[in-house]
């Protein structure tokens, strides 16, 4: 049976925590070389070397397909620190009636018009996460998280929804307790690998993932993607030895549930370097533990 590969114990990792979720990655991030001078310029801090700013223009651009996947990353942890399914929680799908609809500034402004209608319909505190995404078309619509942080139950019928919302279709739906809500909705958003970047570790079949082709080359360039309201809370982020991350959070001696390991390309004559990240399950090491514990006891 093939192993699955891992971090070496004594590597020094960055560790991300949101939900059932642990990631550890030996990309560390550090102290910003390159600082900005203007719109145009940026110095390096450590050569002292001025270089123009690359702008995107085209999303087309390898640059912008690259902005999008780190904008993606970040959500799906900050999905996964925050919404966990339940009857306190809704995912609501906002559209317009007249397309196509492509100004995305209006739609923000739509959506907080929204939510401010919406907290005195339900007399509840709300806080969300709302994510644009374009349809084939071109025309935007919103995905929202939304739920009552004293977890309280939500309910709004679909009705009720659409005429809070006045500007076209509206579709509530209910995440299960089951449901990994960060790896679902970013399947439904983008054709992103889930295995590579969601770290998704629940055994939907195809049906259920929604999977959308080409979704993220649609996105206009320098696009908010998403925003988040006060209340949504941050996933931890931790730097220290890897082995330091599995004692803290009880991994000692388990395998990664995934593990990818991708190379960098510097530009000039630097050497190319490795990143290697992994996924672990915190129901999944608990369950690890409990049954090695009853191996060790037969």
């Amino acid at each position: 049976m093939k192993r699955t590969k891992k971090i070496d114990e004594e590597s020094l990792v960055t560790a991300h925590v949101y939900g059932d979720t642990i990631e550890i990655s030996t990309a560390l991030g550090g102290i910003p070389v390159m600082k900005k001078l203007d719109k145009d310029r940026m110095l390096n801090i450590r050569t002292g070397e001025v270089v123009e700013v690359h702008h995107i223009t085209s999303r087309a651009d390898p640059k912008n397909y690259e902005s999008l996947r780190s904008t993606f990353k970040r959500l799906k942890r900050l999905i996964g620190a925050n919404f966990f399914g339940g009857r306190s929680e809704l995912w609501v799908t906002l559209t317009y009636k007249h397309s196509p609809m492509t100004d995305p500034d209006k739609l923000y402004s739509d959506f907080k018009n929204y939510m401010a209608r919406l907290r005195r319909k339900v007399n509840k505190k709300l806080i969300y996460i709302v994510v644009i995404e374009p349809q084939a078309s071109g025309s935007l619509h919103a995905h929202c998280l939304m739920k009552t942080p004293d977890k309280s139950t939500l309910f709004v019928k679909n009705d009720e929804m659409r005429k809070i919302w006045g500007h076209g279709f509206v579709n509530v739906r209910r995440l299960k307790d089951s449901d990994n809500a960060s790896a679902y909705l970013m399947a439904y958003l983008t054709d992103i690998d889930l295995n590579n970047l969601e770290g998704n570790f629940e055994d939907h079949n195809k049906e259920k993932k929604i999977i959308k082709g080409g979704r993220l080359g649609l996105y206009p360039v320098h696009m908010r993607i998403y925003r988040a309201s006060r209340g949504v809370k941050q996933p931890l982020k931790l730097k220290d030895t890897k082995e330091s991350i599995q004692k803290k959070y009880k991994l000692d001696g388990l395998m990664p549930d995934y593990y990818r390991k991708f190379e960098i390309l510097k530009k000039e004559d630097l050497e190319p370097f490795e990143i290697e990240t992994e996924y672990y399950s915190r129901k999944k090491a608990e369950l690890k533990r409990a049954m090695a514990k009853v191996e060790r006891k037969v």
